[in-house]
């Protein structure tokens, strides 16, 4: 096979865009207030530094400005939510981040 040929990784695998366009906020960020969750998407099996896990990219929109926003959540039970919400079709879902000092939840 020509090397000129031979394509790479980045030409061949599936790019992971979530509205890149769009201000992303930490999740500490967006703890505590209600956001309309208005689409999501699941990344499984992604390695870091604390090994493989799965990890929930959110769109965001501010209930009272109407702006939205990014964000990304790595708590199972959010993650376990928003899969329920995305399999189900639930979206859009008015919800809450919070953390209780041991896991992150949505409500």
């Amino acid at each position: 096979m020509s090397r000129k040929t031979t394509k790479s990784f980045g030409d061949v695998m599936p790019k992971i865009e979530f509205y890149p366009d769009l201000p992303k906020l930490p999740l500490k960020d967006v703890l505590g207030e209600v956001y309309e969750i208005t689409d999501a998407q699941i990344v499984e099996d992604f390695d870091s530094q604390f090994g493989k896990s799965d990890f929930a990219l959110l769109l965001l929109t501010h209930i009272e400005s109407g702006k939205q926003y990014t964000t990304l959540a790595g708590g199972m039970v959010v993650v376990k939510k928003i899969k329920y919400a995305l399999e189900h079709k639930l979206l859009p879902l008015f919800g809450t981040v919070t953390y209780n000092g041991t896991y992150y939840d949505i409500s």
